[in-house]
């Protein structure tokens, strides 16, 4: 008898999840649009190495990221889309972000076509690790545990994206830009985007 119960029980409990994902999916609520998509094809030499895609920070949700020469790391990442957003805004929007933001330098902002479309590249340089920018504490950088600040090189290259504004995000030590920026110019010579899809019209 007891066995008997035990087996009503989980044939209860797998209705009642069976139910749950049921009424989850018939609410319209879209399980893939919380979850990260994958990243575009990158042409990288093998200097660069893929590393857990949650190694270093970012704005957004994060599909990738690689560690490359001279200490340097790429990041890709997305954020929700802008509506009916532009490679402008995105430039407005970043350097707008960082202008005010101590020992930020924004030393290159303009919109260029890169797989036959407008994007967004901003290039700053602030206080980071060489791999990472470091946060802003109270009118200052704060250097994570154990590491010097150096300067460090940002440049984001951003793309107004129906399902997402994608972001690639290269850092590196300033001192070893003139060795990294030929490997992030050769990646986005031969980056391709799949066609951008016409965005969903909401159910609600």
């Amino acid at each position: 008898m007891a066995h008997a119960s035990l087996v009503l029980a989980r044939r209860d409990v797998g209705i009642g999840i069976v139910a749950s994902v049921l009424i989850l999916f018939g609410s319209g609520c879209d399980l893939s649009s919380t979850a990260p998509t994958a990243a575009p094809p990158l042409a990288l030499s093998g200097a660069w190495k893929p590393v857990d895609r949650s190694t270093w920070l970012a704005p957004g949700v994060r599909l990738a990221a690689w560690s490359g020469p001279s200490g340097s790391s790429l990041t890709v990442y997305r954020k929700p889309p802008i509506p009916e957003g532009t490679a402008e805004q995105i430039v407005e929007s970043m350097v707008n972000r960082m202008t005010h933001l101590p020992g930020f330098q924004v030393v290159e902002r303009r919109v260029e076509t890169i797989a036959g479309v407008p994007a967004a590249r901003v290039e700053i340089v602030a206080p980071g690790t060489g791999s990472e920018i470091a946060p802003s504490g109270l009118n200052a950088a704060v250097a994570p545990p154990g590491a010097t600040l150096t300067p460090t090189r940002e440049i984001t290259v951003g793309f107004a994206r129906s399902e997402g504004a994608l972001f690639l995000v290269w850092r590196m030590p300033e001192s070893a830009r003139d060795a990294v920026a030929p490997e992030v110019d050769s990646t986005l010579a031969a980056l391709a985007l799949p066609p951008d899809r016409t965005p969903a019209t909401s159910r609600y």
